[in-house]
């Protein structure tokens, strides 16, 4: 993946929550940048702190005023529907470089404070490019959002790798849609996420599921 940086990284200084909210009312009214702001879910001024983010991850569009959902965000939102907010976890991995510069370090450290690893993301951003920095309220930022995806845990202080929260989303989904036999999940096949990741089990019309394949399609699904 190439990772291209600015010099001073800004992020909205918002919860996923809002993010989730901002992006189901563009789904369901195709809005106008002040019916955004009106609704609460816009901040900052002019196209709004939220929509700039929003169209840097192709996301969302705006064209003669209104913001729209792309193709890509409205994967998002159907892959929301079947799975919870665990796919944004996906989502920013794949078109936020800060953000899966965090989930690397915490894959290699396991654990860190904020200054910590707040240090340790500049440190890599660095020698990525010797311009790039990501200030404290960025930074902030993003772990919040791993918190609320569940990627990171905070206990006193200290920031814990929960491991990749797609992949229990995706196994809490078949648990409840379907049965294990083995190390293999079945389900209807009207309740496959993707029909190119499983085979028909016949004569008992259920599907096998390759969980691993679902995972990994779906983070090609938000593959820059």
């Amino acid at each position: 993946m190439v990772i291209t940086m600015q010099r001073s990284i800004t992020f909205p200084p918002i919860r996923l929550r809002r993010i989730d909210e901002y992006i189901a009312y563009v789904a369901k009214h195709t809005p106008t940048l002040d019916e955004l702001r009106e609704a609460g879910l816009e901040i900052g001024r002019g196209r709004g702190d939220i929509t700039r983010f929003l169209e840097r991850i192709k996301v969302v569009e705006v064209s003669n005023g209104r913001a729209a959902l792309t193709a890509l965000g409205r994967q998002l939102v159907s892959l929301r529907e079947i799975l919870g907010v665990a796919v944004y976890h996906a989502l920013f991995f794949q078109r936020v470089p800060q953000y899966r510069l965090l989930v690397e370090i915490l894959a290699d450290l396991n654990e860190g404070d904020f200054d910590g690893l707040h240090k340790a993301v500049n440190d890599r951003l660095s020698g990525i490019s010797p311009s790039a920095w990501l200030n404290k309220v960025a930074f902030k930022t993003i772990l919040q959002i791993a918190e609320d995806v569940g990627a990171v845990e905070r206990i006193n202080g200290v920031y814990r790798r929960r491991g990749d929260p797609v992949e229990v989303a995706v196994v809490d989904y078949h648990k409840r849609h379907g049965v294990r036999i083995g190390e293999s999940y079945y389900v209807s096949a009207d309740r496959a996420i993707y029909r190119e990741c499983g085979r028909q089990i016949e004569p008992h019309g259920l599907y096998g599921v390759d969980v691993a394949c679902v995972v990994a399609k779906i983070y090609n699904t938000f593959s820059p």
